[in-house]
């Protein structure tokens, strides 16, 4: 299972990039942001800490880095299974699109309600992100 949304950017992808894995910068647009720590080199393999506001802290294995395109991170959520929250930067046509989505490989009624409710602010943060990102 997959959900995502996909919002036009007028900023060059390193801007972009640099608000995903600079912890200042990514709390300007993820606001619930406490914690954001990587265990080594931003590339895949690489582990981490994040936490958010009134959740608990949760580690994080970086599954898919591509710079200045490609951020991909795995959780694994107790009792629900791995998800998956992937941050795309593409291009087409010549304008930059930024999409954020969330997978789980799980198939059932948990991983559906788990993906719903985190899929919830998406929209809402990805246009703080943009807003953010373009000032």
């Amino acid at each position: 299972m997959k959900i995502g949304i996909k919002i036009a950017f007028n900023a060059p992808r390193e801007k972009i990039w640099e608000h995903y894995i600079d912890k200042e910068k990514r709390a300007l647009w993820e606001e619930d942001l406490e914690e954001l720590q990587f265990d080594g080199e931003i590339k895949n393999g690489t582990t981490g800490r994040m936490k958010l506001k009134d959740m608990p802290a949760m580690e994080f294995v970086l599954s898919k880095i591509v710079e200045n395109e490609v951020y991909h991170d795995k959780y694994t959520i107790p009792d629900a299974g791995t998800f998956y929250f992937c941050h795309d930067i593409t291009e087409e046509d010549g304008q930059l699109f930024v999409k954020h989505s969330i997978s789980s490989d799980e198939e059932n009624e948990i991983a559906l309600n788990v993906l719903t409710q985190i899929f919830s602010d998406f929209p809402k943060v990805l246009w703080k992100f943009k807003e953010v990102v373009e000032a």
